[in-house]
């Protein structure tokens, strides 16, 4: 099937909001609503919708039919996923088209709503007479106090101590799981979008879950984040281990240098030693 173009949906979406009589208002939020936003085939639609009524909305899904054959939801039935007075429905049509409907009674829109860019492509009531002009910058980095930075350095090389213990009893999956999803997604993202965030004075958004870094780092620290990457064999984890552990020590020093906040190396050098010894031990 073949997938519908921006204009299509936009149209279809117009044309659905005028003709329901509960649709007080419909807005075009997200990347597609944002001059910065990098748009392909793949984006989804982010529309919000001020409703009247939303117990049809929670009671069937029937009105998505006006949008073409669904062929994925979530949830699976209509309900609040990030606020009560708000209902998602997040829909893949067959032809490829994701919509995410995110519906609301509330009868006011704040004034500053909608920072990260929106377009009105419904609005019976003059509901967003008042909005303010977009900034696009909710989602820049923000810089971290002190405590922060301290709070994530601690408990990263507080977690660190679990990988080469794992590794060491052969329990791959215990380590994979604190070597990418803590060490990495919870400690190490967070600090690259600091360092990213100190080099380009806190004005640019490197993207949910740093899909964006490869725009912002020198070649040697993307190659180096890379090379942090493991598979399956014990062996190359000890490496990607050994590997994340000094990338994030040397980041978290010359950002600490770039905030004046201090890196505490003593110890980063005593777990690594740690690390480094049970390694040694390997296969006694």
């Amino acid at each position: 099937m073949e997938k519908r173009t921006e204009s299509e949906v936009l149209n279809q979406l117009q044309s659905w909001a005028q003709d329901e009589a509960c649709v007080r208002a419909a807005l075009l939020t997200g990347s597609r609503a944002n001059p910065k936003g990098q748009v392909d085939f793949l984006s989804d639609y982010d529309v919000v919708l001020y409703v009247t009524d939303w117990k049809p909305f929670q009671e069937s899904d029937n009105w998505l039919q006006r949008f073409g054959e669904v062929l994925l939801r979530w949830p699976m039935v209509p309900r609040s996923t990030f606020a009560n007075d708000w209902l998602t429905r997040l829909v893949v049509f067959e032809d490829g088209v994701r919509i995410d409907f995110q519906i609301t009674e509330s009868c006011q829109i704040e004034l500053h709503d909608y920072d990260n860019g929106y377009r009105v492509l419904v609005d019976k009531e003059d509901m967003t007479r008042f909005l303010k002009a977009p900034t696009y910058t909710v989602f820049n980095i923000k810089k971290p106090s002190n405590d922060e930075f301290e709070e994530l350095i601690n408990e990263f090389w507080w977690d660190a101590t679990y990988v080469p213990k794992q590794l060491w009893r052969n329990e791959l999956p215990f380590a994979k799981y604190m070597l990418d999803s803590l060490l990495r997604c919870n400690y190490l993202h967070q600090l690259i979008g600091w360092y990213i965030g100190a080099q380009y004075d806190w004005a640019v958004n490197p993207g949910v879950h740093g899909k964006w870094f490869s725009r912002y780092l020198d070649r040697a620290t993307w190659d180096a984040y890379k090379a942090s990457f493991a598979g399956a064999e014990i062996e190359d984890n000890w490496h990607a281990f050994f590997r994340l552990c000094d990338l994030f020590g040397r980041l978290a020093a010359d950002t600490a240098e770039q905030l004046g906040y201090s890196y505490p190396s003593i110890i980063e050098k005593k777990v690594i030693d740690y690390a480094i010894e049970l390694k040694q031990q390997e296969g006694d």
